[in-house]
C-alpha cells in the first residue's frame, strides 16, 4: 500500500508540470547566478572559507529551501485526503508514503543544485559536496513536513519557512565567524561546517559530520511524529454573505481586513522578519569602506561610503520585495474561492479587486514601515521622504507581481518564483554591495528604477533620478493593470 500511495502522491504533485520544472530549474538559476555574489558577500562579512567552498554551500541552501517549500505544500495541500485515507486504512502507511514521496522531491531539488554547482565551478571534493547538500535537503524537508503538519495557514507556514531559512543562511557560519554560540542551534550549522571543511569543536565527541547526521535523522524523526499525530479526521468549516454599491466595497474591505487581522501569526511574521533580519544583518556588517555610484547635479560619480550604511540602505528593498510579494501571492490565492462566491452573490469584480488590493497595499505599507523603522536605528538617509516612497514602490511592485504570478502558476510555483525573482533583482542585480554600479541586465528588472531612486535619496541631498522615477511609475502602472486583468479572470464566475 505504501508503494502505491507514494506513486500516487508523486503523480499528484506532477499534475502541475511547472512545479517539477521549477524544482529542478530554480536551484540551477540560484547557484549559477548567485554563487559568486554570495561568496563575495560572505567575504565582506568576514567569512573564513575559500571561494570554492562558499560557492558549494549555495547548492545546499538552494536544495534546502526548495525541499522545504515542496514538502510543506505536499503535506498541507493533502491534509484532508490523507486523513480520509488514514481513517479508511493505516495511518502509518499514509505517513510513510507521504515521507517517501517528499524524499523523492528533495532528491530532485538536490540533484538540480549539484548539477548547477558542477557546471559553475570545479568541485574538488565531490563526496563532501553531494553528502552535505543531501543533508541540507533532508533537514529542510523535515522542517517543511513539520510546518505543513502543524501550521494550518499556507501563508503563515511559507513565511515561517522563509524566516528560518533566511536566518540560517545569512547569519550562519558561512557568512561570518564560526564561533557564535547562537548559530550552533541553526538547522544547517553543522552541514555548513562539513561543506566548508571548517573543523570545530562545537559538536563535541560527535564531530561536525556526526552532528550533521544527528540533525538529519533527528529532524526527519520529529517530522514523522508531527505528521503522524496530525493525520486524523477534521471538522468542516462555514460559509459567508453579501450587499450594494459603495456599501459592497466597504464591506469587502472590512471583511478582507478582518480575515487577515485575525491571522495573528501572519502579522507577527511580517513584522518580526524585517525587525530581526535587518537589525542582525546590519549588526554583523563590518565598518569597511565601500564604493557606490551616485548621481549628483546630473553627474555620475563614485562615493566612498561605510559598508554599514550601504548594507542598511539595500537591506530595506530586499526585505520588502520578498515579504510584499508573498503577501500579494497568498492574499489573491487564499481568497480565490471566496471571491468567486462574492461575485456570484452580486459583488462586481472591481469591488472585490479593490478590497483585496487594499489588504495587499496595507501589508506592503506595514512591511515598509517596520523595515524603515529598524533601519533608522543605525542608518539615516539624506532624504527620508523620497527614501520611504521608493521603499514603498518596491513593496507595491512586488506585491503586484505576486498577484499576477499566483493565479498563473499556483502556490508552489508562485512561492518558488517569489523567492527567486526578488533575490535575483534586488538581492543581486541592484545590490550596490557587490558592485559600485549595477550590471547592464539589471535595467530590465522590476525594481531597478525604484532602487535607483532609493540609493539617490539615501546618499545625496538632491534628486537626480528622474529616469528612475519614470521607470518606477511605468512598472507600477503596467503591473497593476496586468494584476487587475488576471484577477478579474480568476474572480469571474465559472461557466457550466
Amino acid at each position: 500500500m505504501t508503494g502505491l500511495l507514494t506513486r500516487r502522491y508523486l503523480a499528484e504533485y506532477a499534475r502541475r508540470p511547472l512545479n517539477l520544472v521549477l524544482l529542478a530549474v530554480v536551484p540551477v538559476v540560484f547557484v549559477a547566478l548567485s554563487a559568486g555574489a554570495i561568496a563575495d558577500f560572505a567575504r565582506i562579512l568576514g567569512g573564513e572559507a575559500g571561494l570554492g567552498r562558499l560557492e558549494a554551500a549555495t547548492a545546499g541552501w538552494a536544495a534546502a529551501f526548495l525541499a522545504a517549500v515542496a514538502c510543506f505544500f505536499h503535506v498541507t495541500g493533502s491534509r484532508e485526503p490523507d486523513r480520509r485515507l488514514a481513517t479508511a486504512g493505516s495511518t502509518t502507511s499514509v505517513v510513510a508514503a507521504r515521507v517517501a514521496s517528499s524524499l523523492t522531491l528533495a532528491a530532485v531539488a538536490s540533484g538540480g543544485a549539484i548539477v548547477a554547482l558542477a557546471v559553475r565551478t570545479d568541485v574538488t571534493d565531490v563526496g563532501r559536496a553531494v553528502g552535505a547538500t543531501v543533508m541540507f535537503a533532508v533537514i529542510y524537508l523535515a522542517i517543511g513536513i513539520a510546518v505543513g503538519a502543524l501550521v494550518r495557514s499556507e501563508v503563515n507556514g511559507s513565511l515561517l519557512i522563509i524566516f528560518v531559512w533566511m536566518f540560517d543562511v545569512f547569519l550562519g557560519p558561512a557568512m561570518g565567524r564560526t564561533e557564535s554560540l547562537i548559530t550552533r542551534f541553526f538547522p544547517s550549522h553543522f552541514p555548513t561546517l562539513v561543506m566548508l571543511d571548517a573543523a570545530t569543536a562545537h559538536a563535541g565527541p560527535l564531530g561536525d559530520l556526526g552532528a550533521s547526521l544527528a540533525w538529519t535523522f533527528g529532524a526527519l524523526a520529529v517530522a514523522v511524529v508531527a505528521l503522524h499525530s496530525t493525520t486524523r479526521p477534521v471538522r468542516a468549516g462555514r460559509p459567508q454573505r453579501a450587499i450594494g454599491g459603495w456599501a459592497r466595497l466597504r464591506a469587502g474591505l472590512r471583511y478582507a481586513w478582518r480575515e487577515y487581522r485575525r491571522n495573528t501569526a501572519l502579522w507577527v511574521l511580517l513584522v518580526g522578519l524585517p525587525l530581526f533580519f535587518i537589525s542582525l544583518s546590519i549588526a554583523v556588517t563590518p565598518d569597511d569602506p565601500a564604493l557606490v555610484e551616485v548621481f549628483e547635479n546630473g553627474r555620475a560619480g563614485i562615493s566612498v561610503l561605510s559598508m554599514i550604511d550601504v548594507h542598511g540602505a539595500i537591506m530595506v528593498p530586499i526585505t520588502v520585495a520578498f515579504l510584499a510579494g508573498l503577501a500579494g501571492l497568498f492574499v489573491v490565492l487564499g481568497s480565490a474561492e471566496g471571491d468567486h462566491r462574492l461575485v456570484l452573490s452580486g459583488f462586481r469584480p472591481r469591488e472585490v479587486l479593490a478590497a483585496r488590493l487594499g489588504v495587499i497595499v496595507l501589508a506592503a505599507v506595514l512591511v515598509s514601515g517596520v523595515s524603515l523603522g529598524v533601519t533608522a536605528i543605525s542608518f539615516q538617509p539624506q532624504v527620508w521622504l523620497t527614501f520611504a516612497l521608493a521603499t514603498l514602490a518596491v513593496a507595491v511592485t512586488y506585491a503586484m507581481i505576486g498577484v499576477v504570478i499566483g493565479p498563473l502558476v499556483g502556490q508552489i510555483g508562485g512561492l518558488y518564483l517569489m523567492f527567486l525573482l526578488p533575490f535575483l533583482d534586488v538581492g543581486l542585480a541592484q545590490n550596490i554591495m557587490f558592485d559600485a554600479a549595477p550590471p547592464s541586465w539589471a535595467a530590465w528588472m522590476p525594481a531597478h528604477g525604484a532602487v535607483r531612486v532609493l540609493i539617490d535619496a539615501a546618499f545625496t541631498p538632491t534628486f537626480d533620478e528622474t529616469t528612475g522615477l519614470l521607470l518606477t511609475a511605468a512598472w507600477l502602472v503596467g503591473l497593476t493593470t496586468v494584476a487587475a486583468t488576471v484577477f478579474r479572470g480568476t474572480a469571474a464566475p465559472v461557466k457550466a
